[in-house]
């Protein structure tokens, strides 16, 4: 493990601190510094706006973590902001100028730091193997349907609760007359009837407080995912986890998992809608 109070006092890292809501550094901007988390906790984000300022969370940074560790072997503009969610102080050193000068004083110092760096290294390289290997087993489930029916959906939804390794999986049908009206479809840790029990998002937005409110029981980190099929909204899809949150690699799986289940609920509509045409007309 790093020793953070050696580096801390090698000559070569400076501290900064940074007041919450400070920005260490922004998207495209360029450095040559690799920071160490000394306290306090940072927020990394991308922008999904440049118009509005507005960015999406990717994940936090705590005591130990490591950021732009590329440095070390490259210059490149950011691809990500990040800032700090309270105040916060980092260990800074730069990689091109001062970083061999600390290999050369503090040899096991620098040999651990170089070690946690690889174990990142590995650490985001397994999160992109399970990312390829479950959006391939997502695919393959749904290759493996023969009919479009409910009982396949609720299938279909238990098995991408195994896949995505969750604890909870819920999925909201859109009332496709009324507008802003949901209906809890199918949720994996109830077992009562929940056709009866209607949902209004106003604006078509899903609020994971309101269903607190409402007693629907969810888990302590729930992502919801819209299903949007063009412009046309058919639900939501959440998902939650008990004990660990999802990091950036997973919310990509998550948004793919629900643009693939999407079109499955799409192909169901539109046989039930085959099916009460021709029961009309033999009435």
């Amino acid at each position: 493990m790093i020793d953070l109070e050696k580096i801390k006092l090698s000559e070569y890292f400076k501290e900064i601190s940074l007041r919450s809501g400070d920005i260490l550094f922004r998207e495209w901007e360029e450095d040559t510094y690799l920071y160490i988390v000394y306290d306090g906790e940072l927020q990394v984000e991308k922008s999904t706006s440049w118009v509005n300022g507005e960015f999406k969370t990717l994940g936090l940074l705590w005591i130990w973590n490591i950021v732009w560790e590329a440095s070390l072997s490259r210059s490149e503009k950011k691809q990500v902001q990040i800032k700090a969610n309270r105040n916060t102080v980092l260990l800074a050193v730069d990689a091109k100028k001062d970083f061999p000068k600390f290999v050369e004083q503090e040899p096991q110092e620098a040999y651990n730091l170089l070690l946690a760096i690889i174990d990142l290294s590995n650490l985001r390289l397994l999160r992109a193997n399970r990312e390829v290997t479950a959006n391939y087993e997502v695919s393959k489930a749904i290759s493996s349907i023969h009919r479009f029916d409910l009982h396949t959906v609720f299938w279909l939804l238990q098995t991408f609760k195994s896949i995505l390794e969750a604890d909870s999986i819920l999925y909201f049908e859109k009332n496709m007359v009324m507008d802003d009206y949901y209906k809890l479809k199918y949720h994996s840790n109830m077992e009562f009837e929940m056709d009866k029990q209607i949902f209004k998002f106003p604006e078509n937005t899903l609020s994971l407080v309101q269903l607190e409110q409402e007693s629907i029981p969810l888990d302590r980190y729930t992502r919801s995912t819209p299903l949007f099929l063009w412009d046309e909204n058919h639900g939501f899809l959440l998902i939650g986890r008990k004990r660990k949150d999802f990091h950036e690699n997973e919310e990509k799986l998550l948004t793919n998992t629900a643009t693939s289940f999407v079109g499955v609920i799409r192909q169901k509509e539109i046989l039930e809608n085959e099916r009460n045409k021709s029961y009309i007309k033999s009435i």
